[in-house]
């Protein structure tokens, strides 16, 4: 058993986003077998009930759990804009103290915007790092609302600015783990290790499994994401407005559900004929189980979506973007999803799973067979594991 010491930005408990899901399971899954405490942020309106969760979660399966407002942090001073957010020196400060407090033998940093809180730990103290999105490397790809697509190629700061954070931070981490490899290869320049792992976005297969008394609207079009996270708002904003009406001339009695959390006024004003909008869900599973095919036109950020993998673990056939797909590292076009290359052909192949339950059928189970067998989360825990061990042993 090893004393962990687990860095992220946004306390992943409530987890409603996809990176806050994978936080918490590998933080759940290491406290099985270490012991684990948390320094993170608070979310902003959410500060009363993270503090509650922290308080029923420190003394259970995590040690020790520091929650700090998030910085009040403005894009400057030469950092690049998502990790000025979240830098400040009263928290470097905090998590030095945390470092020592704890007896951390090793610190993991997720996110590249807590990369920089490296600075504030011990120099003694080994240090791993997770890439989760390296989207922030390219601000035409990047997830930001003020640079995603075409404004990204204006944003030459940003440019910079990203890759000087990372000289300046990467190159102390001990090991350093990604979400797919492409994220590994456009890190891996800024690294001084040679010890590296691809631990992919993943999901617990059986939780989503569909009950036996579960039946599919083999009509119904399904999307779920967090919408304050600009990439799902944009996809939900693409499928309803350009892709959805294409769907429905050809197929009249398909429907469009837009799940997940936290609709965005820009999303609420979807709902109408043939759209629902549900708002925010406990339990997003009932929707995955109840669709006939689960459409996600993301196309800013990189990284796994792992949406697709819930989708992949319900048994839902999927048609993604040609961004998104690419994510989804070993998902053949035509075997394991259907891939899109613009918005028409995203409505034609949408088009003709509606139309082809042998198709969908065939493309579900040869997803689900990958999602359990390179995208079970106990397989990510087992490398965090072997990471920790080689980083340990090699101190």
């Amino acid at each position: 058993m090893k004393r962990v010491l687990l860095i992220t930005p946004r306390f992943p408990f409530p987890s409603i986003s996809g990176g806050e899901k994978w936080a918490a399971t590998l933080a759940e899954g290491l406290a099985k077998d270490h012991e684990v405490s948390l320094f993170s942020f608070t979310c902003p309106g959410a500060e009363a009930h993270q503090t509650a969760l922290a308080m029923s979660l420190e003394g259970g399966p995590f040690k020790k759990i520091y929650l700090l407002p998030r910085p009040d942090g403005a894009p400057g001073g030469g950092l690049p804009a998502m990790p000025a957010l979240y830098w400040s020196p009263a928290a470097a400060r905090a998590l030095t103290a945390a470092a020592e407090e704890t007896g951390a033998e090793i610190a993991h940093i997720l996110f590249s915007e807590m990369a920089g809180y490296e600075s504030a730990l011990p120099a003694s103290l080994p240090v791993v790092y997770t890439e989760i999105d390296s989207s922030y490397l390219y601000p035409w790809k990047y997830y930001l609302r003020e640079m995603a697509g075409f404004k990204g190629f204006f944003k030459a700061g940003e440019f910079f600015n990203s890759r000087a954070y990372a000289r300046r931070h990467y190159g102390r981490f001990a090991a350093v783990t990604s979400i797919t490899a492409s994220d590994g290869r456009d890190i891996a320049r800024y690294l001084n290790t040679s010890l590296t792992a691809v631990t992919p976005n993943a999901v617990t297969p059986a939780y989503f499994t569909p009950p036996p008394a579960s039946a599919r609207n083999a009509g119904e079009l399904l999307f779920i994401g967090h919408y304050p996270h600009y990439p799902n708002e944009d996809a939900a904003l693409r499928l309803a407005r350009s892709i959805f009406p294409a769907v429905k001339a050809d197929n009249p009695g398909v429907t469009l559900t837009l799940a997940g959390s936290c609709p965005t006024p820009a999303v609420r004003a979807l709902a109408g004929d043939s759209v629902l909008v549900p708002g925010t869900a406990a339990d997003i599973r009932p929707f995955l189980w109840r669709a006939g095919v689960f459409a996600a036109p993301v196309r800013y950020g990189l990284g796994t979506k792992g949406k697709i993998l819930e989708a992949f673990a319900a048994g839902l056939p999927v048609v993604a973007s040609g961004e998104a797909a690419a994510g989804i590292e070993g998902a053949e076009n035509g075997r394991h999803l259907l891939a899109a290359s613009s918005d028409r052909d995203f409505a034609a192949k949408t088009g003709r799973l509606l139309r082809d339950p042998e198709l969908r059928a065939r493309l579900a189970a040869a997803a689900l067979d990958l999602v359990g067998r390179e995208f079970s989360f106990s397989g990510v825990v087992a490398a965090v594991n072997g990471i920790y061990g080689r980083v340990l042993d090699g101190r």
